[in-house]
């Protein structure tokens, strides 16, 4: 199919990327975020104005909710989604959630794998989003649900950004056992691709799809790490001990996010401070959760992104970046 579709969360990391392909593939997309300059291909809305929002679903064909936020913005901001849709009679919802809704569960997990016990606000809210997505295909829509590992590539602030600042300063490296855990990454055009294919899927009403979304190839978190210090000149890379990894995330870690949230109420950048590891990232790093994506390879039709590819592609875009940069504080330092 092609045709109208509302990307919510347009001006974000995934869905910016995917308004972008979805017209190269003939599909008519409008962005929609909060952050949007209304313009002919974009509009300005909270996903949480219902009224507003049936207004912007009139005429689609479909919606893809890339919504990223605070709990609120992602469990009510997808109750808001669906009622609009039903009101504005728009067929099909497309909904990002994430592999988080697994909770703590570990081993090989496809799509019919009871989640574990829950982690914290964001797999809760997350949850409660796919809850309320099901609510959808059971008043007669169609629904598809994608569950993503760590979407990466460039551009990726999260998993590249970050992560390679980190492992510049010293402060990532090898994690020993605490870094065996499986880092199910997926490149960011793959899940835009398994997208657009879940816009094409043939749906009966009232029928959901779930798939989970991560490359096969995709390594444990110590062999990223140790790869992506390699591609940035980030050598040699450090071993880190538990005790150090631990001050990181339980002492440190919170310090840090405190104080940037002080920087940030005080109006001050925070752009360049140190960022924090915190116990969620430690926690996420040793787990062993593997995501079985063989149903989205099947009947989406993915050809996953290579990772050694994915990962040159991420270094030239972390180091492009540190370029720019460097010039943008020269000019700073020198205004004449």
């Amino acid at each position: 199919m092609t045709g109208r579709v509302l990307v919510l969360g347009g001006s974000g990391y995934i869905g910016s990327r995917l308004v972008r392909l979805l017209r190269e593939a003939g599909y008519k997309a409008l962005s929609a975020s909060s952050r949007a300059q209304p313009g002919e291909d974009r509009v300005r809305l909270d996903t949480r104005d219902g009224a507003a929002l049936a207004q912007a679903l009139q005429g689609m064909d479909a919606v893809v909710n890339c919504v990223a936020g605070d709990a609120g913005a992602i469990a009510e901001g997808a109750a808001t989604l669906v009622h609009s849709a039903a009101t504005a009679g728009c067929p099909r919802i497309v909904h990002l959630s994430t592999m988080s809704v697994y909770g703590a569960v570990e081993g090989r997990v496809d799509e019919h794998t009871a989640p574990g016990p829950l982690l914290g606000w964001y797999d809760q809210a997350k949850r409660e989003a796919d809850k309320q997505i099901a609510q959808f295909a059971t008043g007669g829509g169609r629904a598809v649900l994608l569950r993503p590992g760590c979407v990466w590539g460039p551009g990726s602030e999260l998993w590249v950004g970050r992560v390679g600042r980190w492992l510049r300063a010293g402060r990532l490296g090898d994690l020993g056992a605490a870094g065996d855990g499986w880092s199910n990454l997926v490149h960011v055009d793959d899940v835009c691709i398994a997208a657009i294919r879940s816009l094409e899927l043939s749906l009966a009403p009232g029928e959901q799809r779930t798939f989970n979304l991560a490359a096969p190839d995709s390594p444990r978190w110590n062999e990223y790490f140790s790869d992506l210090a390699l591609a940035l000149g980030a050598t040699p890379v450090r071993r880190l001990s538990a005790r150090r990894l631990q001050l990181e995330g339980k002492v440190a870690g919170p310090a840090l996010h405190l104080l940037r949230k002080a920087g940030q109420r005080m109006g001050r950048d925070v752009a360049h401070w140190p960022e924090p590891v915190t116990p969620g990232l430690v926690a996420l790093w040793r787990r062993h959760l593997h995501l079985d994506a063989r149903a989205a390879a099947r009947e989406l039709r993915l050809d996953w992104t290579p990772y050694p590819a994915a990962l040159q592609e991420a270094a030239a875009w972390f180091l492009e970046q540190e370029s720019l940069a460097r010039v943008g504080a020269r000019a700073v330092a020198s205004p004449g």
